[in-house]
């Protein structure tokens, strides 16, 4: 089963900022898949729009069987809440809030009884390594602490698809290894598809797959020569 399908998708930005052009390509149920190429490619902005969170201008978009094209906003959160997770880069953690509430915060979107969430979240805190670190708010923590905050929200509610933007640009080795082997283990067992935009050589050696873009266009290894 495809659980993504881009069908001759194409997105038109301004000059300063890298669009998609025709871009086709389809993802199976647990595969683990890297949108690899150089900045400005357009890896992130394939990724946004697979995920529902940036339009498109031409072609169509499936996630979990469902034509993103036909969707409202509304359709779109519905359709995402609860089985799609986001790794951001820049975190978007919400600055007046513990770790602890960052996590359990999907879940109470979800409408999980408080005792249930906070339990899921703390599981998941130890899960990603932050274990003690509970109730400190996103500024007391590193960038790499922060990230692995990030992780563990997107993955609290167990969602059959993740997106991750650079999950491992602000980490040491250790962490990013740890954190690699956290998504294949979450990937086998649970049978979780990863999708990660990166040039990351760690990331994209770790991948099923790599879907290579430049200058907006997927390629073949004979364009790249």
């Amino acid at each position: 089963m495809n659980i993504l399908e881009f069908n001759e998708v194409s997105k038109v930005y301004g000059q300063d900022k890298a669009g998609i052009h025709n871009v086709s390509f389809s993802i199976q149920k647990g595969e683990l898949i890297a949108l690899a190429g150089p900045s400005g490619s357009g890896k992130t902005t394939a990724l946004n729009i697979a995920a529902g969170l940036d339009d498109f201008s031409l072609g169509e978009v499936k996630l979990l069987e469902q034509s993103l094209k036909y969707l409202n906003s509304d359709e779109v959160l519905e359709l995402r809440r609860g089985q799609v997770g986001f790794i951001f880069q820049s975190y978007n953690l919400f600055p007046v809030l513990t770790v602890l509430e960052n996590v359990e915060y999907p879940l109470a979107l979800k409408g999980m009884k408080r005792n249930e969430r906070l339990q899921k979240a703390k599981e998941w805190i130890k899960e990603v390594g932050l274990q003690g670190l509970e109730h400190r708010k996103p500024a007391e923590l590193s960038g790499g602490q922060q990230q692995r905050v990030a992780v563990a929200r997107a993955m609290v509610t167990e969602p059959k698809i993740v997106f991750a933007d650079e999950p491992t640009a602000n980490l040491d080795a250790a962490t990013a290894e740890m954190l690699l082997q956290l998504f294949q283990r979450l990937n086998e067992i649970n049978g979780t598809t990863f999708i990660f935009s990166s040039h990351d050589p760690r990331v994209i050696k770790f991948a099923d797959r790599v879907i290579t873009l430049t200058d907006g266009k997927v390629v073949g290894p004979d364009d790249l020569n």
